[in-house]
């Protein structure tokens, strides 16, 4: 982490390299294990096969320790140490990368190389192992047995935008501006937002805010008039997390507990008398009864002739879980359940897929990433002073959070974060105002000193901000970011953290001006 961060304070070891170098560090841990033969041979063996073993291999050799720490910033050494501790040292525990890193350039690459570190340390339950049972997704036991890798984006035809493809069934957000402004088959003119906030969220501000203002109907579902709720034609207030039922989050195939843990939540809270709110889902289902469309969930064909309640569509959904509604019902605080389910079961006769740990796209990427870090080295780029890096902030998430009177008491805009010694070298001191400038876009900011962040990199939480031209509270890091340029080749997904900037001191008229501008902004807020 670029940041020394509240959970590196616990670690046996902590590495704090130049945001976007992460694909590569994941590259050159996987040459010192299999350089030195800390690998799992036998899993390798059995689940990967010798060829794509020596694919992995001729891939990562170009990523010396010495090449990638240099080029991370990282101490010499270090790399071999988080090999050593990881692969040879320890025989479980698991590799797993998340927001920064998927925010960073090469994205796909990253991932593809800390799912590696797991297969060649054969970090997997094996057979009789416990695993962890999402107890409201569809009963399945876990088999100790290879899912091929599916590549499900060759499935669907290219999009009409730059030619991408779906990931998870799903179009990709970097092409919805261009999906919208885009005239042709398939151009999209109307919009239900539940929930999102793609005007504060989506790169490239300026432009997806000009596709939702051109669209014929936008429709957003929320309870906040956030930055997207401000264009549309029509706000739908849902109920508060209070007032409804629930059920836990669930992911298919991807458990968000520790344990098999489920819970039914009825609602706590009645909506004030005389309030106009719904549930989110009532708004598909009633466009849906309105346009004679038969909505079929988890299998069931819905009866559209009258409204459902939200326990029958509970006991819908857990029709083909491990727990039914009924017995989920007698917890009311929630269960850890010991299910058949939860022991890994042996391998089946047919199941003879292998990991692919080096497909030909991805070597060809590999290599694209080895020439690209030669000619990024460990700076931010010519013309550049800092490297901009995503970060979070304890109260809010995304967008969801930083327009309440609480959190804006506390926190009430995103700083900017940089080392103190930095700020001292440009004359500033905390809270004076400052401008990030990249090859995009330009926002002005309040500086704030963070020592945990490593010299060089300025941090900053997105999703902040309301829409172009307006003030506060905070500011948008979308406006620096460009949907055309630096984009992945799977995901589609621009360069959003790892932006080489530069940062200047605001002179003190156009700092004022933009306090004043910013103060009356949460006056108004208030």
């Amino acid at each position: 982490d670029p940041r020394r961060s509240e959970t590196a304070y616990h670690a046996d070891l902590f590495l704090q390299p130049l945001p976007g170098r992460d694909a590569a560090i994941a590259a050159a841990l996987i040459r010192v294990i299999l350089t030195e033969g800390w690998n799992d041979e036998a899993f390798t063996a059995t689940y990967v096969g010798a060829d794509r073993m020596l694919q992995l291999r001729l891939a990562v050799e170009p990523f010396t320790p010495e090449f990638v720490e240099h080029c991370a910033g990282l101490t010499p050494g270090q790399i071999r140490a988080a090999a050593q501790l990881f692969a040879r040292d320890c025989r479980t525990g698991a590799a797993y990368a998340s927001t920064g890193p998927s925010m960073a350039p090469f994205s796909n690459l990253m991932q593809h190389f800390v799912d590696g570190l797991n297969i060649i340390c054969g970090r997997f339950r094996r057979a009789g192992d416990r695993a962890v049972v999402d107890m409201v997704a569809a009963e399945r036991f876990v088999h100790a047995e290879v899912i091929g890798p599916p590549r499900s984006w060759q499935a669907v035809s290219p999009s009409r935008i730059r030619g991408v493809g779906c990931l998870g069934g799903e179009k990709l957000s970097s092409t919805l501006a261009e999906e919208i402004l885009t005239p042709g088959a398939d151009q999209i003119r109307c919009l239900i937002v539940a929930g999102g906030n793609p005007a504060a969220t989506v790169p490239d501000q300026r432009r997806i805010v000009e596709a939702l203002q051109s669209l014929d109907l936008l429709v957003v579902i929320d309870p906040w008039l956030t930055a997207t709720a401000q264009l549309a034609h029509y706000v739908l207030p849902p109920r508060m997390q209070y007032e409804r039922a629930d059920l836990p989050v669930s992911v298919p195939g991807f458990p968000l507990y520790p344990d098999s843990w489920g819970q039914y939540a009825p609602a706590a809270l009645t909506p004030p008398p005389g309030s106009d709110v719904v549930e989110e889902w009532y708004v598909f289902w009633a466009l849906a009864r309105r346009l004679g469309v038969q909505i079929v969930y988890n299998g069931v064909a819905l009866d559209m002739s009258r409204t459902p309640t939200a326990e029958e569509l509970f006991a819908i959904r857990l029709a083909a879980a491990p727990v039914t509604f009924d017995e989920l019902k007698q917890y009311p605080s929630g269960k850890v359940f010991d299910h058949p389910t939860a022991i890994v079961q042996a391998a089946r006769p047919e199941a003879t897929a292998r990991f692919d740990v080096m497909p030909a796209d991805v070597a060809d990427e590999t290599t694209r990433l080895h020439a690209w870090l030669q000619r990024e080295g460990a700076g931010p780029g010519a013309g550049f002073t800092h490297l901009l890096s995503t970060r979070r902030m304890r109260d809010v998430h995304n967008s969801t959070g930083n327009r309440l009177d609480s959190t804006l008491g506390r926190i009430p805009v995103n700083p900017a974060y940089m080392h103190s010694t930095e700020l001292a070298a440009l004359g500033l001191e905390a809270g004076d105002r400052i401008q990030i400038a990249s090859g995009h876009g330009a926002i002005d900011a309040v500086a704030q000193a963070d020592d945990h962040l490593r010299r060089g990199i300025v941090s900053i939480a997105h999703a902040w901000g309301m829409l172009p031209g307006d003030s506060g509270p905070g500011v948008n890091v979308n406006l620096l970011i460009s949907c055309d340029t630096e984009l992945e080749p799977l995901n589609a997904m621009p360069r959003m953290s790892a932006i080489p900037v530069t940062v200047r001191p605001l002179s003190r008229s156009r700092a004022e001006a933009s306090i004043e501008s910013e103060s009356k902004e949460l006056e108004h807020v208030n």
